[in-house]
């Protein structure tokens, strides 16, 4: 009787090549999609971040306006020289707002890093003062005057600062110096729907291209116009309105101005528009 032998198929242990690399290839496909909105996700949850600090800072002009027979703070001297007069003052924006926003005065953040020899809190990514996706040049915040005993000096660093042509302006036109103390009131803005009150400000020249008429200017800021703008959200950045409100905008939107142009020598340029005031009480000129 002739016997039949049956063979039984061996199972397959190991993958084609072929199989191997169209594995691959879907999972190289599935990550350059993945990768990309994950990235975008978390930018769009730093910008919300940002902003809501700005609302923050809102809500506290509102307070201080409450307070103070509807005046607004000081905006202070603008760059690192005129730190010191800023921290100084009571009414600077930074001592003003801190205990409504972050109850604590920026002076005392301030004394309080140097004192013990570190970085001033503000640099840090959890707090209302600084915008989580800002970095500095040189990814530490500015210093000014005495090194302590570690060898840190005083620093400052703010991701948004007030803007510059409201009360400075605002005196200047009245022929009296900055360093007069008379705070404009919500009563000298017509617009309060459009006229900015506080700016996020750029941390680094390269959030532009180097092309860009603003690119180079420097940033050691606690108060700017919007020569200084953000561009890291979206090639934008946020700015806080008088009535309140905070929104973000295009970069090149803000600084171009009322003629069309971008450009910081426009024979009688000005960068009050349509949609955003910087001087309440005449045009924002170069």
């Amino acid at each position: 009787m002739q016997m039949i032998m049956h063979h039984r198929a061996r199972p397959r242990t190991a993958f084609t090549l072929v199989e191997i690399l169209v594995v691959i290839g879907i999972v190289v496909i599935l990550l350059g999609l993945l990768i990309p909105a994950i990235g975008m996700v978390t930018a769009s949850a730093r910008a919300t971040r940002s902003i809501s600090n700005l609302r923050c800072f809102g809500t506290a002009f509102g307070t201080f306006a409450a307070q103070r027979k509807d005046r607004i703070p000081w905006e202070g001297e603008k760059d690192t020289a005129g730190i010191p007069a800023n921290l100084a003052e009571p009414l600077f924006w930074g001592n003003a707002l801190g205990p409504l926003v972050d109850s604590v005065r920026y002076a005392d953040l301030v004394n309080d890093a140097f004192r013990e020899q570190r970085d001033v809190a503000s640099w840090s990514q959890d707090t209302v003062w600084a915008d989580p996706s800002a970095t500095s040049e040189s990814g530490t915040p500015w210093e000014f005057g005495e090194t302590g005993s570690d060898g840190v000096r005083r620093q400052f660093w703010f991701g948004y600062v007030m803007n510059l042509r409201l009360n400075n302006t605002f005196l200047t036109k009245l022929g009296l110096p900055q360093t007069s103390r008379m705070l404009m009131s919500h009563a000298h803005v017509s617009k309060a729907d459009r006229t900015v009150f506080m700016v996020e400000l750029r941390g680094r020249l390269q959030e532009l291209p180097p092309s860009d008429p603003h690119y180079s200017r420097s940033l050691d800021r606690s108060q700017c116009s919007w020569k200084r703008l953000a561009a890291r959200h979206f090639e934008g950045g946020h700015l806080l309105f008088a009535d309140g409100h905070a929104e973000w905008a295009l970069n090149r939107d803000v600084t171009t101005n009322a003629q069309g142009s971008r450009d910081p020598l426009t024979p009688n340029g000005d960068w009050n528009t349509e949609k955003y005031i910087f001087d309440p009480q005449g045009p924002a000129t170069n």
